[in-house]
C-alpha cells in the first residue's frame, strides 16, 4: 500500500527538533543538578533555563510550570508567578526522615556571618546538605552567589522565611508574604522549589501551619542540634549533641554563623559516617515517606488551574 504520509516538512522537522533538544535539556538538567535527582555532590554553576525559547519550553513540558524529579520542581516560574505552584498537603511537622534508611539530613540555617570554612568542608568531603536560607535582612536578597555556591558544592536551598520571624500570632498576609517572597528570591537564582520550610527557631501556631501546608509546604524542624547559638558551648558537647541524636531518618541542625560550627562537623561528620550513617541532604532523607513532592500531585494540581 502506498504511504500517505507526506515529507517532513520544514514545521514538523522544527517540532521534532524542538522535542528532541527538549529530553536533552530535561536529561542534562537532571544529570547536572546537585541535591535533587543528582548523585552529584559538585557540579559547575548552572542556569538550565537562560535563553529557553517559548517554543521549547512547550515542548518539554516547562510552559506549565516545570517539572518534578526526585521531590524537587525545576521550573521557569519566578516570583510572583510561583504562589500556588504547589499542590496543598496536610498540616505536618516533620522532625525525623525515612526511619529505614540509615541516612541522617544535615541542615544549616540562616546564612549569616557565613563561615565559609564550612561551605568547603563539605564540598571537599562530597557531603550533601540542605542549607534553610532567610530571604531578606541581607541575605539571599543580597548574597546571590553565596546560594549558587552552596549549590556548587552540593547542597539544596530550602526557604527560613523572608524576615526570620516566629510565626505565632502572625496573620494570614504576613504567613503568605513570608513564605513566597522568600521562595521567590530563592528559586529566581535556583530554579528549583522543595516543598520544606523552615520557622524561626521552630516555632508556629496552628494558623501558621494550616496555611503553610495550603500552600504546598511542609515544616520541617530538627531531631538533633549542636547548639552553636549557644553561649559558652564547647566543640566536644556539641559534637556529642550531634552523636546522641543520630539514628536512622534523623534531622541535624546547625547553622551557618554559629559557635564552632566548622569545628563541629568537621569531627562529626566523620564520626557520623563511621557509625554507618550517610550524612545527606533533608531531600534524599524524605526519600520513600509520604513527604516528597510527586510528578502526579503536581502535574493534577496544575491541570486544576
Amino acid at each position: 500500500m502506498k504511504s500517505t504520509r507526506g515529507p517532513l516538512g520544514p514545521s514538523r522537522g522544527k517540532a521534532l527538533l524542538s522535542v528532541t533538544m527538549a529530553v536533552l535539556l530535561l536529561s542534562l538538567v537532571v544529570a547536572l543538578s546537585p541535591g535533587c535527582g543528582s548523585k552529584n555532590a559538585s557540579v559547575p554553576t548552572l542556569d538550565p533555563f537562560k535563553g529557553l525559547d517559548s517554543g521549547l519550553a512547550s515542548a518539554s513540558g516547562l510552559s506549565s510550570g516545570g517539572f518534578v524529579v526526585d521531590g524537587c520542581l525545576f521550573t521557569t516560574r519566578q516570583g510572583d508567578e510561583l504562589e500556588g505552584v504547589l499542590p496543598p498537603v496536610k498540616p505536618q511537622v516533620l522532625s525525623k526522615g525515612n526511619t529505614n534508611v540509615k541516612k541522617v539530613a544535615l541542615t544549616i540555617d540562616d546564612g549569616w556571618n557565613a563561615d565559609m570554612r564550612i561551605l568547603q568542608l563539605l564540598k571537599d568531603s562530597k557531603v550533601k546538605f540542605t542549607a534553610f536560607l532567610i530571604g531578606g535582612r541581607n541575605m539571599v536578597e543580597s548574597n546571590p552567589d553565596f546560594v549558587r555556591q552552596i549549590q556548587e558544592a552540593g547542597g539544596e536551598v530550602c526557604s527560613h522565611t523572608w524576615d526570620h520571624y516566629v510565626m505565632r500570632g502572625k496573620d494570614e498576609a504576613t504567613v503568605m508574604m513570608e513564605i513566597w517572597k522568600s521562595q521567590g528570591i530563592i528559586t529566581d537564582i535556583t530554579h528549583r522549589v522543595l516543598p520544606y520550610i523552615r520557622f524561626s527557631g521552630g516555632a508556629y501556631d496552628q494558623p501558621a501551619l494550616d496555611w503553610t501546608a495550603r500552600e504546598g509546604y511542609w515544616v520541617v524542624n530538627w531531631s538533633a542540634s549542636d547548639n552553636d547559638t549557644a553561649s559558652g558551648v564547647t566543640v566536644d558537647s556539641q559534637v556529642a549533641a550531634l552523636l546522641s541524636g543520630c539514628s536512622n531518618g534523623a534531622i541535624l541542625l546547625c547553622h551557618w554563623g554559629g559557635h564552632n560550627t566548622y569545628e563541629v562537623l568537621a569531627r562529626a561528620i566523620p564520626e557520623i559516617q563511621k557509625r554507618g550513617f550517610e550524612v545527606t541532604s533533608l531531600s534524599e532523607v524524605m526519600e520513600g515517606t509520604p513527604y516528597v513532592l510527586t510528578e502526579k500531585a503536581y502535574r493534577e494540581h496544575n491541570k486544576k488551574k
